[in-house]
Formats: structure tokens, C-alpha cells, sequence
């Protein structure tokens, strides 16, 4: 897992630093990396990134605490 790993971080940070992929930002001449196109690059290939498997696991929480009738969808 740890070789997949750093196989798709350094293919998915090239593929996110591009110029082409690059995103404009005030103050930066030549943009900065694409830190979305990273992540969801590597969530695609079966290494996300802690940032991603922590917010899943949440989702995963609140879906399970709304089955049991913890939490009660407001209607408005």
C-alpha cells in the first residue's frame, strides 16, 4: 500500500502542478497547483488522502446516528 501510495502522489502532484492545470491566484504569477484535481486524483486511484478519509468517515457517522433517530432532518 505504501509503494501504490507513493506512486500515485508523485503521478497525481505532477498531474496537479502542470501549467496547464494550474489555478490563477491574485499574487501568483503563474498560478498555484491544483489541490482538487490532487485529490480527487488520488481518491480515484485507491489512496485518498487522510483529509478525504476523514471526511467520509463523518459522513459514514452522521448516516448511521440518522438511521438509529439520534439526528431528526429539519423540513422547512
Amino acid at each position: 500500500m505504501k509503494e501504490l501510495r507513493k506512486k500515485n502522489d508523485a503521478y497525481c502532484r505532477e498531474l496537479a502542478s502542470r501549467p496547464e492545470n494550474r489555478v490563477a491566484r491574485k499574487g501568483y504569477e503563474n498560478g498555484v497547483s491544483n489541490t482538487p484535481m490532487y485529490t480527487l486524483c488520488m481518491e480515484r486511484r485507491g489512496t485518498p488522502t487522510f483529509e478525504t478519509y476523514e471526511v467520509r468517515q463523518d459522513e459514514k457517522r452522521r448516516a448511521e446516528r440518522r438511521a438509529r433517530g439520534e439526528i431528526v432532518p429539519e423540513f422547512r
